[in-house]
């Protein structure tokens, strides 16, 4: 059996991570957690007016990036829908 104590300090350092990404990722949270879903690696260069994306080998910008997630939002709901 796992120990309650095992459990608590599970659940904080999820807390943190999410807290941390929300930070990180602001307004393209939503976007960055689509594309992980969907088998990207997404990750952030730079910082301020120099922030970057890079979704797998290819550095993007923030609008590049929610074009991108749109995208495969889209592509799943058609796969959704085929199903």
């Amino acid at each position: 059996m796992i120990h309650p104590r095992h459990i608590r300090l599970a659940i904080r350092l999820r807390l943190e991570v999410a807290e941390r990404e929300a930070q990180l990722y602001g307004a393209r949270l939503d976007d960055m957690i689509v594309l992980r879903k969907r088998g990207f690696a997404v990750h952030i260069e730079g910082s301020g007016a120099q922030r970057r994306f890079r979704v797998d080998n290819r550095l993007l910008s923030g609008t590049e990036l929610r074009a991108l997630a749109a995208r495969e939002r889209r592509l799943l709901k058609l796969y959704r829908k085929g199903n």
